[in-house]
């Protein structure tokens, strides 16, 4: 896909809402092979939220894309073995100095959720190994939780949330790379997202990202949040089954369940329990009506 877009979905109707679902992906349309470190592709635009455009930091500073379309910068660290497929003959480690990254700023009166980030990888023969994902939440000291969705047998996930590409031979660009943010809530200062490859096999070896996508909720800081007294719903991280809604008058409550995309999965009433057996993993937007107040929540299914 070269086309970049953003789909913001909002998935209230009414004066009370205040989240609206996002997903943003940097497709890296306008990198050529002399454009230099930062991607120069038209950054996402989304209602309360600024994307910043992706660059790269290396210790070649007069590096370029080695393609173009794509993010590709040699010159990454060493450690791999060529030719072999076994994760414990690596001998690199993670460069703190050596990465892309992207930064993302909620605007004034506004704060957002991230919920998950995927991406597409490819290397050089030569190329890098193994990578990583981290944030400035913890001042880059943890690899995000790594996940392949879908399974992917090029790709593996070793002890850390390191992303191991499993076979010395297949340089093609590779789906599935996928990251977690766990109780990355109502951020309301900038976030930024480093990419770490390296255990390349050669001083020229390659390490590209392409089809970085990010989703999550952006809320106005503006509108009252708890506009339904007492509302709780548990358990949230939610494993099929139920999950519960409470408010201080209990009453029953018009629900409605969106996906990322803005698609209806469920809507009902009750005056506690939703059954969302029937639901994917993944994030969902939950909009809770009762009493003519209503409120919006972040869903997560495991």
């Amino acid at each position: 896909m070269k086309k970049l877009y953003v789909l913001l979905l909002a998935v209230l109707g009414t004066s009370a809402s205040y989240g609206q679902a996002f997903t943003a992906l940097y497709d890296f349309s306008g990198v050529t092979t002399t454009s230099g470190l930062t991607d120069p592709t038209p950054v996402p635009n989304v209602t309360g939220l600024t994307f910043g455009s992706f660059t790269a930091a290396n210790s070649d500073a007069t590096l370029n894309s080695s393609g173009a379309g794509r993010f590709s910068i040699a010159n990454q660290p060493l450690g791999g073995v060529n030719g072999s497929d076994t994760y414990t003959d690596l001998t690199g480690a993670i460069d703190l100095n050596t990465y892309f990254s992207v930064t993302i700023t909620p605007n004034a009166n506004y704060s957002f959720d991230l919920s998950q980030l995927s991406f597409r990888t490819q290397r050089s023969g030569t190329g890098i190994r193994t990578y990583a994902v981290r944030s400035s939440i913890d001042g880059y000291s943890s690899n995000l939780p790594a996940t392949v969705v879908p399974d992917n047998a090029e790709i593996a996930v070793q002890p850390g949330n390191i992303f191991f590409r499993t076979h010395d031979l297949t340089t093609t660009g590779q789906n599935g790379s996928t990251v977690t943010f766990n109780n990355f809530t109502n951020i309301t200062s900038p976030v930024t997202l480093r990419f770490y490859g390296w255990n390349a096999e050669a001083a020229g070896g390659t390490f590209s990202i392409d089809d970085v996508t990010i989703t999550g909720v952006v809320n106005s800081l503006g509108v009252n949040h708890n506009d339904i007294a007492g509302l709780a719903i548990y358990p949230n991280p939610v494993s099929g089954g139920n999950v519960y809604i409470t408010s201080a008058s209990n009453q029953s409550k018009s629900v409605v369940i969106y996906d990322i995309l803005g698609k209806t999965v469920v809507n009902t009433t009750t005056d506690s329990a939703v059954n969302v057996s029937n639901l994917k993993g993944g994030v969902y937007v939950m909009k809770i009506t009762e009493a003519g107040k209503t409120a919006t929540r972040k869903l997560v299914i495991k």
